[in-house]
């Protein structure tokens, strides 16, 4: 089956269309060095594994994704390094030409100094051909809400699976880069969309007028990978109560966690931010939301956030719990519900995330940040455009050499354990993160 004859989409057609969007419509064309390297490199197939022919009912979309285009693929991975990752020569210039043959590399201008150009950055020591890291990150962002899962990877790339989960781990990092110029437009749209005399009606009146078009955030916690009876041999959970108790073992049995407790916020129709947490305290909670929200903006939750309206004035909280004043009847009409406060967007947050967390099957709560935090990324990627990230990072005050430093951690995991090699390495130099 080829690109022509196939009856579904390829990254071919994506590139062509006139309608796409206007970050690959700027995507810079390959330079002298690319064209030198690309030159009639053909389109890869996906190969089936089983030598005997497939059976009709086999050859769709699924089994058969079609041909990956390695160019189309290349223009996303340097265009992602020349807006999200551009660095300025040790001379202060940030003009380059390519070094041909060499499509890590570039020199410098005015002093003529060459320089790696996956140097700070997540894809520091990249073994594998630059484009299967672009086509992981543009396959990953057009089929979110599903998840790419590193056996995929392996099927459709012919890489190993030790590469595989390794081009995750990158992509990984990446989200972990790009999470403060997140959190930087996000406080900005909810400080316009909410300037300081704003104010919500009195508890008890109706707010639907008051947030008629407004990014409201929703905030909610949820359970994934939570421990059933089963796995804890029939014992109860009588420690702890609530979700923090499903995500832990019995006493008996060690008392470990082996689940994860995520906490989501989002607007409808807008950005999330989804964290690992340990518990639902105030202590744990509270500087998540301090450090994401401004005071002033709007706030709607369930009733496990009652210490919230000490700091923010315009939270409002729904009763999922109200009894009916019928007594025919044990819960109330409105209790999903009640003068517009309603915690709806985030239910449907969790809902979408544990359907795609499904995918992993399971994932241990010391990676738990990672895979929340990559899903994460390519929702808040979607929602506000790789031109308006790219701009803001160029007129911010973003470290040019990467956003977290050498002695940060990537959510609990240091950089030299996410992007170590099993393999002997060329050099005894060890791997960091910086230099």
């Amino acid at each position: 089956m080829t690109a022509q004859n196939s009856p579904h989409k390829t990254p071919v057609d994506v590139e062509n269309r006139q309608d796409s969007g206007s970050a690959m419509q700027e995507l810079s064309e390959i330079n002298d060095s690319a064209n030198y390297a690309l030159k009639g490199m053909p389109l890869l197939h996906y190969q089936h594994k089983r030598a005997a022919a497939p059976s009709p009912a086999a050859q769709n979309a699924a089994a058969f994704p079609g041909p990956i285009n390695i160019v189309f693929a290349f223009k996303v991975f340097d265009f992602i390094l020349q807006n999200l990752y551009s660095k300025p020569c040790k001379c202060g210039s940030t003009s380059f030409t390519p070094v041909k043959g060499h499509l890590d590399k570039v020199r410098c201008k005015e002093c003529h100094r060459q320089t790696s150009r996956l140097s700070h950055t997540p894809f520091r020591n990249l073994r594998i051909p630059q484009w299967m890291m672009g086509w992981l990150i543009y396959e990953s962002m057009v089929r979110h809400p599903a998840v790419l899962t590193s056996a995929e990877i392996t099927r459709r790339l012919g890489v190993n699976e030790k590469t595989a989960l390794l081009m995750k781990r990158r992509l990984q990092l990446m989200a972990h880069d790009m999470r403060p110029a997140f959190q930087s437009l996000i406080r900005e749209e909810l400080a316009e969309a909410f300037p300081q005399p704003y104010k919500l009606p009195p508890d008890g009146e109706d707010v639907r007028p008051a947030v008629a078009g407004k990014p409201v955030v929703h905030a909610d916690t949820m359970a994934l990978f939570s421990a059933s009876l089963r796995a804890n041999k029939g014992r109860k959970h009588h420690k702890n109560k609530g979700l923090t108790a499903s995500i832990y073992l019995s006493d008996k049995l060690g008392g470990r966690q082996v689940g994860t407790l995520a906490h989501v916020m989002g607007t409808e129709k807008g950005w999330v931010q989804i964290d690992s947490i340990s518990d639902l305290t105030a202590n744990t909670v509270g500087p998540i939301i301090r450090k994401a929200i401004p005071r002033n903006a709007a706030i709607f939750t369930d009733e496990g956030y009652q210490w919230l309206y000490r700091v923010y004035p315009n939270h409002r909280m729904v009763n999922h719990s109200k009894k009916s004043k019928d007594k025919r009847y044990k819960m109330a009409r409105d209790r999903w519900c009640q003068n517009g406060v309603h915690n709806q967007v985030s239910e449907g947050i969790n809902g979408s995330l544990k359907i795609a967390m499904r995918g992993y099957r399971y994932f241990r709560p010391e990676h738990s940040n990672h895979y929340l935090m990559e899903w994460e990324f390519l929702r808040n990627l979607k929602y506000f455009g790789l031109d308006k990230i790219a701009e803001h990072i160029k007129r911010s005050d973003l470290p040019r050499r990467g956003i977290f430093d050498c002695a940060d951690n990537g959510g609990g995991i240091r950089r030299e354990r996410l992007l170590r090699r099993r393999e002997r390495r060329r050099s005894r130099r060890p791997l960091r993160a910086c230099e």
